[in-house]
């Protein structure tokens, strides 16, 4: 069963689904007919069958979330989080979010997957209203014309609606996921694009922008690999926006921490997103004025640098395994995704050398920095720590790209794909 399926017969118990129109397969044979309910019970007939036309197209909800609802629920996710409210108050009054909100109205497509989303995946539906609010901020700051700025606002809205077509069970997979199960995952992105391409009233601008939202500007992204002279602004300011949410939820939220320590992964990050949106982002943070409270505390901080230093020799052997299964292949391979690959450990090296995480004696380097007037050792020692953090998810996500690369059979030479092989057998265990 297609998982959106399952979702809209889960809200049909509270929220009735009915057949708006007739819905026949590819082949002419009428499965429902219009006004029939959509329940438990009527779904079976659908299961199996190749539908004439996107499921969706074809149902109606009794009740949806209105231009009014998405108003309420942005001023909610503002006047819930510190940093919003002091956006708000500074720069970007809360009027502003009504012209924008209004397309809703005129969007009943899409009125019924955010209703579905809000209802059945709510933690992305917060995550969808953040990066919103971001992306619309974002092209403010960047003095973007209004109707650009809409625009973008709307493609943010819309990215991740092909999320709820995604299995939920490897979504919820408490264990490491497959190769496959990545790429099932991303797969969200086409999904997204061919449903916004049927929606009367969203631009190609908006279609693309969500298109692009997994992109990176130095072609370390999916799902075509893009660089950023092939990219949409309003792609690359939905690339930040959603990178942003998505560091913040899914590594500091948890912990109590705050949108400031985002600044300096984004900072490490540059290379891969639009150069003028990193500065903006990081200007916006900082005029918020919000404290970056201490990750770890007095004398605590000996004890932790030490477990950190232990780790930062696992992480820089880690970075060796990955440059030499990746490089020893050459360069002159001709195959674009081993490229991308290869960019991705150039990025790695360039960004962390730079951040002091690859210097031989990295304590003697903590100790310096924090000898430097206004520095102590706990904000040096936590500053680093958000740092070696980012190095490790970086190398994670370039070990299950290097993973996928040798299951997609998409590789143009076999030796150079077993020598790849050869060099990641002893790498593989440390994905999570």
């Amino acid at each position: 069963m297609d998982p959106y399926l399952h979702y809209l017969v889960k809200l049909s118990a509270a929220n009735p689904a009915v057949v708006a129109d007739d819905i026949y397969t590819v082949n002419g044979e009428l499965l429902l007919a219009r006004s029939a309910p959509l329940d438990e019970k009527t779904c079976l007939a659908l299961q199996g069958k190749t539908l004439a036309r996107p499921l969706a197209n074809s149902i109606e909800l009794k009740t949806v979330i209105t231009s009014s609802d998405l108003l309420q629920h942005l001023l909610g996710t503002i006047r819930s989080t510190e940093y919003f409210q002091a956006l708000a108050e500074q720069k970007h009054p809360l009027s502003s979010l009504e012209p924008v909100c209004a397309k809703l109205a005129d969007l009943p497509l899409l009125q019924q997957y955010l209703t579905v989303m809000a209802a059945q995946m709510n933690d992305l539906y917060q995550r969808t209203l953040c990066v919103s609010l971001w992306a619309l901020y974002i092209a403010q700051e960047m003095r973007l014309p209004a109707a650009e700025s809409g625009e973008i606002f709307w493609a943010a809205i819309a990215h991740d609606i092909g999320m709820l077509h995604i299995d939920p069970q490897i979504l919820h997979k408490s264990e490491k996921l497959t190769a496959e199960d990545w790429l099932h995952i991303q797969s969200h992105v086409e999904i997204a694009r061919s449903i916004l391409m049927d929606v009367p009233g969203l631009s190609a601008e908006i279609v693309a922008a969500v298109s692009e939202h997994h992109e990176r500007c130095d072609g370390t992204g999916y799902p075509l690999a893009k660089v950023e002279s092939e990219l949409s602004i309003a792609g690359q300011i939905l690339a930040v926006a959603d990178s942003i949410v998505g560091i913040y939820f899914n590594r500091f939220k948890a912990q109590g921490r705050r949108w400031r320590e985002v600044i300096p992964i984004l900072e490490m990050n540059r290379a891969a997103y639009l150069y003028r949106s990193c500065d903006i982002v990081t200007t916006m943070i900082l005029r918020s004025e919000l404290p970056l409270p201490n990750v770890v505390h007095g004398s605590g901080v000996p004890e932790f640098a030490e477990r950190m230093l232990q780790q930062n020799l696992q992480l820089q052997n880690w970075f060796t395994q990955l440059r030499d299964c990746l490089t020893s292949v050459g360069y002159t391979h001709g195959d674009r995704k081993l490229h991308a690959l290869q960019n991705v450990i150039f990025h790695i090296a360039t960004t962390f050398k730079g951040s002091m995480l690859f210097k031989e004696d990295l304590r003697e380097s903590l100790e310096s920095m924090a000898g430097k007037e206004g520095n102590s050792i706990t904000q040096v020692v936590a500053d680093a720590s958000l740092r070696q953090e980012e190095m490790k998810f970086h190398l994670q996500r370039l070990s299950r790209m290097v993973q996928m690369y040798i299951s997609s059979g998409d590789a143009k030479d076999p030796k150079i794909l077993r020598k790849i092989e050869e060099g990641f057998a002893n790498i593989s265990g440390r994905i999570k």
